[in-house]
C-alpha cells in the first residue's frame, strides 16, 4: 500500500482528539498506537490503516513522518504540543482542539485504532510498552532502518522445554553427542 498521507493525517489527529490529554500519553505512546494499530490493521485486513513507513529508533518503532504531520497539524491549529515533566524525565503532551474527520477510516479500522489507544494507554506505562515493540525484529534490525510492518511477527526460537528437553537429551545420547 502506498502511504496515504492525508489518511495518517487523520490517524494522528485523531489518536490525539481521544488520548492526548491524557496523564502519562506523549509520545512515546502515541508513536506505540500508530506502529501496533498498523502493524495489526496489515496483518488482520491484508494491508496497514495508511501505509506509513516505521523506522528502528531508539524508543522502538518511529513512523517517519510523524515530526511533519505534528508540525502541520500545529500550523493548523489543530493541536498543540509541549513539553513537559514527567518523573525523572521531559513527556512531550499533546492537546486537540477539534475532532478529526473519521470518515476516512473504516469501522473495522476504528475499532483496532481504539482498542490500541484503550490498551496501551489502560494497561502500560512508556516504558512497559516500549519493551513490546522491542521484539526481535526491532532487535536485529540497526538504527534507522526500515521496519516493515510484518516484522512485529518475528520471534526467536525458544529453548526446549519439558518433554521436549528430555526428548532432545535422549537423541543426543543416541547420537553420541552428550
Amino acid at each position: 500500500m502506498e502511504f496515504n498521507r492525508d489518511k495518517f493525517k487523520a490517524l494522528v489527529l485523531y489518536i490525539i482528539w481521544r488520548a492526548g490529554e491524557r496523564r502519562d500519553f506523549g509520545s512515546t505512546k502515541l508513536n506505540k498506537v500508530l506502529w501496533f494499530a498498523e502493524a495489526r490493521a496489515n496483518e488482520a485486513f491484508g494491508q496497514p490503516i495508511a501505509g506509513e513507513t516505521y523506522i528502528r529508533d531508539k524508543f522502538g518503532p518511529r513512523p517517519k513522518h510523524i515530526l511533519e504531520i505534528q508540525g502541520e497539524l500545529e500550523n493548523e491549529g489543530l493541536i498543540s504540543v509541549w513539553s513537559e515533566p514527567f518523573f525523572d524525565h521531559k513527556i512531550t503532551r499533546f492537546r486537540a482542539f477539534q475532532p478529526p474527520d473519521t470518515s476516512v477510516f473504516s469501522p473495522e479500522e476504528l475499532s483496532l485504532i481504539d482498542w490500541w489507544i484503550k490498551h496501551i494507554d489502560e494497561s502500560h506505562t512508556a516504558a512497559s510498552i516500549s519493551e513490546k515493540s522491542h521484539d526481535y525484529a526491532w532487535q536485529i534490525a540497526a538504527m534507522g532502518e526500515q521496519l516493515p510492518l510484518y516484522a512485529f511477527l518475528a520471534s526467536r526460537i525458544r529453548e526446549p522445554r519439558d518433554e521436549e528437553l528430555d526428548w532432545a537429551k535422549e537423541e543426543a545420547k543416541t547420537l553420541g553427542l552428550k
